[in-house]
C-alpha cells in the first residue's frame, strides 16, 4: 500500500523545485535592490582599477579572488557601472548552483520526500538567494564548490585525466579561495579510487594534478592572502569568527559550540525543533557516510573539516557568508541522515519524519520573492529623495557606514551626476556625534544639513541614529525625514 502522501513527492513534481528556485533568483536579480555596504566597497575597486590590476590586495578593506574580480570588471566595462552589471556574474553562478546541487542531491539521496526537503531548503533559503544576487564572491564560491564535487562524481568511474583535472583545479583556485578545501577532498577521493583500482602507481597522475593545484594556491597565498592578512581592520573584524581548535576554558567551548551551530541554523532553521532536526540528521549522515560511503565523505565532509581546522589556526573566518560554499555540502549530509531515518525506522514513524521536514522547510520562505521584493538596505531611494530637494550650499553629512554606498553612487554609478549632490560632503568616524554648526568643509556655517544613515539593520544601530539625531535637534530644527529599509536621511535647518 502506497503512503497516502506519496503523490506529493512524485518525481515529476520534484523537478518543479529547482525550476522555481531559478525563477526566484531571476526575480530577485531583476528587482535591483540598492548596494549593500561591503558590496559597494568592492564595487569601488571595479570602478577605480584596471582590468589586469587585481593580483594585489584590494582597496577599501575588501578581499576577492582575482579571477572573480576580472569577470566583474569585464561585466561593468561591457554593461556599465550599475547594479545589474555588478550582480550578473554572481547571478549566473547562482543559476548554475541550483542545477549543480540538484545533480549531486539526486545521486546521494534517493527518497523523494527527503530529496524534496533538501531541494526546498537550498532553493529558497534567504542566504543562498542573497549571494546569488549580490556583487560579492560568495555565490561564486558556492558554484565552484558544487562544480568540483559534481565533476568528481561525474568522472569517478572513468580514468583520471590529469591535464583536465590540473586545469580545472587551477581555474578554481584563482576563481574561489575556499575551492582549496574542496580540491583537497576531491584529490583524496581520486587518490583512493585510483589506488583501489591500480595500486600506488595509479595514484601518480592524481599526485601530479594535486601538485599543480598546490603550486597555484601557494602563488595565490603569496600574492594575495598573505598581504591581506596584514590588513589589521580585516583581521581584527574576523578574529571573533576563528574556531577555538584547542579550547582552554568555558568561553572557548561556548564559542566553539556557537560557531558549529551556525550550520544547523542555516541549513535547517532558527527554531529549536529545526536545529535539533538538523543536528540529528547531520550526525546520522556522518555516521552513515563513515560506515558505508567513505568516498562520498571525502567529497562532502572533509572540505568542511579542513576549513574548520584552517580557522583554528587563524587562516579562515567562519563568518556565515564565508561558509556559503560549505552549507550545501553539510545540507547533503543532513539529507542523507534523514534518509537513514526513513529507511530504517518503522513505517508508522514516517508521518513524524514528514512533519519534521515540513517544520524545517517551512522556515525557508524565499519563494515569496516572486511577488514581493527582497530588500536589505535601500539607500538609493533616500539619495533620490535628497537629490530632488538638494539646494546649492546644502551640506551632506554621511554616517561612516553609509559612506561606501554613497561614495559609489557619487563617483562610479552611471547616474552619478544625479547622486553627486555638490562638493559639500563630509563623512567620518561617527563614534563622535556630529557637530552641525561647523560641518561645512570650508568651515562656514551652512543653512541646511542633510544627515544620511545606512546599514541601519540592528537595534544597536538604530539606537546610535536616535542618539545622533537628539544631539542635532538641540541646536538645529529637523524639517524633513526620508526613510527606507535600512537607510534614513534627515534635513536640518540651522539658525543664524
Amino acid at each position: 500500500m502506497k503512503f497516502p502522501f506519496q503523490i506529493l513527492a512524485a518525481p515529476r513534481l520534484i523537478y518543479l523545485l529547482p525550476v522555481f528556485g531559478v525563477a526566484v533568483r531571476v526575480a530577485v536579480w531583476v528587482q535591483n535592490r540598492s548596494l549593500f555596504i561591503d558590496e559597494a566597497n568592492l564595487a569601488r575597486n571595479f570602478c577605480e582599477r584596471g582590468l589586469w590590476d587585481f593580483f594585489r590586495p584590494l582597496d577599501h578593506d575588501q578581499f576577492a579572488p582575482p579571477l572573480f574580480c576580472f569577470f566583474q570588471k569585464c561585466s561593468v566595462l561591457l554593461l556599465g557601472q550599475h547594479e545589474y552589471a555588478l550582480r550578473l556574474f554572481p547571478f549566473l553562478c547562482g543559476i548554475a548552483s541550483v542545477f549543480l546541487f540538484f545533480y549531486i542531491a539526486k545521486r546521494v539521496i534517493a527518497n523523494p520526500w527527503v530529496l524534496s526537503a533538501v531541494l526546498w531548503i537550498f532553493c529558497y533559503s534567504d542566504l543562498f538567494l542573497r549571494y546569488a544576487t549580490e556583487g560579492k564572491q560568495y555565490g561564486c564560491d558556492l558554484a565552484v564548490a558544487l562544480g568540483v564535487v559534481a565533476l568528481a562524481i561525474r568522472f569517478a568511474e572513468q580514468p583520471f585525466r590529469p591535464v583536465m583535472a590540473a586545469c580545472i583545479g587551477a581555474v578554481a583556485v584563482w576563481l574561489s579561495m575556499p575551492s582549496a578545501f574542496v580540491l583537497f577532498g576531491a584529490g583524496l577521493f581520486f587518490l583512493k579510487k585510483n589506488h583501489a583500482n591500480g595500486g600506488w602507481r595509479a595514484t601518480l597522475p592524481v599526485l601530479v594534478a594535486g601538485l599543480f593545484w598546490l603550486l597555484n594556491f601557494a602563488l595565490y597565498y603569496w600574492l594575495l592572502l598573505r598581504p591581506s592578512m596584514a590588513i589589521s581592520p580585516l583581521v581584527e573584524y574576523h578574529t571573533q569568527w576563528f574556531f577555538p581548535l584547542f579550547p582552554r576554558n568555558s568561553a572557548d567551548w561556548a564559542k566553539a559550540a556557537d560557531l558549529l551551530t551556525t550550520f544547523p541554523y542555516y541549513i535547517a532553521g532558527y527554531t529549536v525543533v529545526a536545529k535539533l532536526t538538523g543536528i540529528a540528521g547531520t550526525l546520522t549522515g556522518l555516521w552513515f557516510l563513515v560506515r558505508n560511503r567513505f568516498d562520498t565523505a571525502l567529497l562532502l565532509v572533509l572540505p568542511v573539516l579542513v576549513c574548520i581546522g584552517a580557522s583554528g589556526f587563524g587562516q579562515y573566518s567562519l563568518i556565515p557568508r564565508m561558509l556559503t560554499w560549505a552549507f550545501p555540502l553539510v545540507l547533503l549530509v543532513q539529507g542523507m541522515g534523514w534518509q537513514v531515518w526513513w529507511d530504517t525506522g518503522h513505517k508508522h514513524l514516517r508521518l513524524l519524519w514528514i512533519l519534521l521536514f515540513i517544520a524545517v522547510v517551512g522556515l525557508q520562505k524565499g519563494v515569496q520573492y516572486l511577488i514581493r521584493p527582497y530588500v536589505l538596505e535601500e539607500i538609493r531611494p533616500v539619495l533620490d529623495a535628497i537629490a530632488q530637494d538638494f539646494r546649492p550650499g546644502d551640506v551632506l553629512y554621511v554616517h561612516h557606514e553609509a559612506w561606501p554606498a554613497v561614495a559609489y553612487y557619487r563617483e562610479c554609478h552611471t547616474r552619478r551626476e544625479q547622486y553627486f549632490l555638490g562638493k559639500n560632503v563630509v563623512h567620518g568616524n561617527w563614534n563622535q556625534q556630529p557637530d552641525l554648526p561647523t560641518v561645512s568643509p570650508g568651515g562656514e556655517k551652512p543653512k541646511r544639513v542633510w544627515l544620511v544613515f545606512s546599514h541601519v539593520v540592528s537595534e544597536a544601530t538604530r539606537a546610535t541614529v536616535r542618539a545622533d539625531l537628539e544631539v542635532a535637534r538641540k541646536y538645529a530644527r529637523q524639517v524633513r525625514a526620508v526613510e527606507a529599509v535600512g537607510a534614513e536621511g534627515y534635513l536640518f535647518e540651522l539658525s543664524n
